[in-house]
């Protein structure tokens, strides 16, 4: 029997629309006697607030992560926090109503939570009776996440830990899935890395080390690792992601032309996972989507400046496990990439553990899940 599904994300950073895009696209390609629909839910229910809730998550990630984080801490202990956006999330769960009865969907897939709690007060009033499934687009969960899961029907989480930090919240064990996060399965394509080398005017006799200074939250201090990366001893070349921003794609362009290292400096590229597969290192902050494509494609993964909350957790989560290491210190970062680029066991090390806990079936189970009543 045919079902149709409404996969909803929020474009608060990339990630959140990336597993929706990874799970819509997979039920298209798989399961085509199904509809599916994508939808940005808080631009749908108000381009004003939800302008306002993206802007001010990016400046303070830009200008004041340490205020982020004390937000995240604080609302991680007091529900009264992590509700404080409740009485919006009321009002605006109203617009959702209207897209409901257009569509009419059997299961809604939320990856945002303010989304899913705009779907629970719904279930809760009885406008709406389709399956909500929720996916967990970090390495840990948060209150924010939790709120009313008695209307949640499905957690999809990145790992065990997270699942049994739920269940101590009093979260019901069946409803929680140890899935993984959705990826795009370009990233489990094998791709010939010669021609990769060409198109790229690499070398492939040196070690490739790509590194992500982009992302519209920026980094305050990118400046640092990246002068430490380009005056490492051994003679890498360099593949730099410097996203949309113009002055970002200026200031490594400029740092680049003064070093003596091969360096390829990118805007925007949709061959990312190409460019993993030619890696030998990456450097970037632990966005929960990039961790998950890095630990997929498993090549060693060097930490730089977790946004404090959910990116400091998706850090000390690969860290525990032995799946990446991180450069505390900017400023020293050239000594640490020198003695970590030498250690080829420390390496070899780290692609093991990431393929220890990578889930790349993730997609595939969750859509399973999804669909099988």
């Amino acid at each position: 029997m045919s079902k149709k599904i409404v996969v909803l994300y929020a474009s608060v950073g990339g990630g959140h629309f990336k597993a929706a895009e990874a799970i819509k696209n997979y039920i298209v390609e798989n399961y085509p006697e199904n509809e599916v629909e994508m939808l940005d839910a808080l631009k749908y229910t108000n381009k004003a607030i939800d302008k306002i809730i993206i802007n001010s998550y990016i400046n303070m990630a830009r200008y004041s992560p340490e205020l982020w984080g004390e937000i995240y801490k604080l609302s991680a202990k007091q529900y009264s926090v992590a509700n404080f956006s409740n009485s919006v999330q009321k009002l605006l769960s109203l617009k959702l109503v209207k897209y409901f009865r257009e569509q009419k969907p059997d299961i809604i897939v939320s990856t945002h939570p303010f989304i899913t709690e705009m779907c629970a007060v719904l279930k809760k009033k009885e406008k709406i009776s389709s399956k909500l499934n929720v996916i967990i687009t970090d390495y840990a969960s948060h209150r924010f996440w939790e709120l009313k899961p008695e209307y949640v029907d499905n957690y999809f989480v990145a790992n065990t830990t997270t699942k049994y930090t739920m269940i101590s919240h009093g979260i019901d064990s069946d409803k929680i899935h140890v899935t993984g996060i959705p990826i795009s399965p370009a990233f489990f394509k094998n791709y010939h890395k010669e021609e990769l080398y060409d198109e790229f005017n690499l070398d492939k006799t040196k070690k490739t080390v790509l590194i992500f200074g982009g992302g519209e939250y920026g980094l305050s201090n990118i400046k640092n690792f990246y002068t430490g990366l380009l005056n490492v001893d051994e003679d890498v070349q360099i593949v730099t992601i410097a996203g949309k921003r113009v002055k970002s794609q200026k200031m490594f362009r400029k740092l680049a032309d003064a070093s003596n290292k091969k360096v390829v400096v990118l805007g925007y590229t949709n061959k990312v996972p190409q460019l993993m597969q030619i890696a030998d290192l990456v450097v970037s902050k632990p966005g929960g989507l990039t961790t998950t494509e890095i630990i997929n494609s498993q090549v060693p993964f060097a930490i730089i400046n977790p946004i404090p909350g959910q990116e400091e957790e998706n850090a000390n989560f690969l860290l525990n496990s032995g799946a990446a290491v991180r450069i505390f210190d900017s400023k020293n970062s050239k000594p640490f990439l020198d003695n970590l680029l030498s250690d080829n066991i420390r390496l070899e090390n780290i692609k093991l553990m990431q393929q220890h806990i990578a889930k790349p079936q993730s997609t595939k189970d969750i859509v399973e899940i999804l669909l099988k009543d």
